[in-house]
């Protein structure tokens, strides 16, 4: 699929998602201030950093689809992880205020029995709101590879949580309990601080060049394509992530008396057969002579 109808999804989720939780957010923020209701409040504290991450989101997307320039020769996708970790230091920035505003209330002893039911009422549309928030962001994210997309996704799933705890906080709050607005507050930060955390230790392990565990068969398929085009000794092996897809950079092995065109013909049918996966940004191959004694420290082989 072509960039510029992958950028044109991506935008229609993000504003889809921009207007959804503008609308959530002046509706929880209304009830909680009329209502005087710590959870309800919070909720919509919470859903209005969603407005500056959903944006986030589709600033990032727009920057990463990029094409490569003499400055970012690698393209620019990264611009999402760079997107993901601004969303983990607005959510932590989120739980962290909550936090300490629930644990006053509580302690103070600021709270009191709601009236009305449209604290509940609130709590089921910001559920389904949500719900239908996750479900877009989550399945076009994993489709077309976008790092920021999916961290909000994930976002939009622990808001899920997070609203149901408040209608379970309102309705018990309503049959005497009051205490259970504050405390739910205290709750809910809990669960936004370790989200933002998440998404932070993710997204920093891909701008570090790392790859996850359930990442690296992608050394295993190497090996494996560069025996069967009959590379020698593939080493100095190095993957990393550029947006969703591997780039790949490796050093092999040719017989010493092979000709250039025998020994070009081996790397296009390792290049070949590793962009069969669908899942490959660019491959980078240094032939050598067979027993080369240069030292070579970085990257795996075979045999490590």
């Amino acid at each position: 699929m072509q960039n510029s109808t992958i950028d044109k999804k991506l935008r229609q989720v993000a504003i889809i998602a921009v207007a959804t939780n503008l609308l959530l957010a002046v509706l929880k923020v209304t009830v909680g201030l009329i209502f005087k209701s710590m959870a309800v409040l919070a909720d919509g504290i919470d859903t209005s950093t969603d407005i500056l991450t959903s944006s986030t989101m589709l600033l990032a997307t727009i920057i990463s689809r990029r094409p490569p320039d003499k400055e970012h020769p690698y393209g620019h996708q990264k611009a999402e992880n760079i997107g993901a970790k601004i969303i983990s230091f607005v959510v932590f920035y989120a739980g962290v205020s909550l936090l300490i505003e629930s644990l006053h209330r509580l302690i103070t002893g600021r709270y009191q029995v709601l009236e009305g039911f449209l604290p509940l009422l609130v709590a089921v549309l910001s559920v389904a709101g949500k719900t239908f928030l996750f479900t877009i962001e989550y399945s076009t994210g994993k489709k077309y590879k976008s790092n920021s997309m999916i961290a909000e996704a994930k976002n939009m799933r622990n808001d899920i949580l997070l609203s149901g705890l408040v209608f379970l906080g309102v309705g018990l709050n309503k049959i005497g309990l009051a205490w259970m607005d504050p405390l739910i507050g205290v709750v809910m930060s809990g669960i936004i601080i370790k989200v933002a955390w998440e998404v932070f230790e993710e997204n920093a392990h891909e701008l570090m060049d790392g790859l996850k565990e359930e990442e690296m068969w992608i050394y295993e398929n190497i090996f494996k394509v560069c025996k069967e085009c009959g590379a020698l000794n593939p080493h100095k092996v190095r993957v990393r992530k550029v947006g969703g897809k591997f780039d790949i950079d490796m050093d092999i092995e040719v017989t010493g008396t092979m000709s250039v065109k025998e020994a070009h013909d081996i790397t296009k049918c390792i290049k070949r057969k590793l962009s069969d996966t669908k899942e490959i940004y660019d491959v980078v191959i240094h032939v050598e002579p067979e027993e080369n004694d240069e030292t070579e420290p970085f990257g795996l082989s075979e045999k490590h």
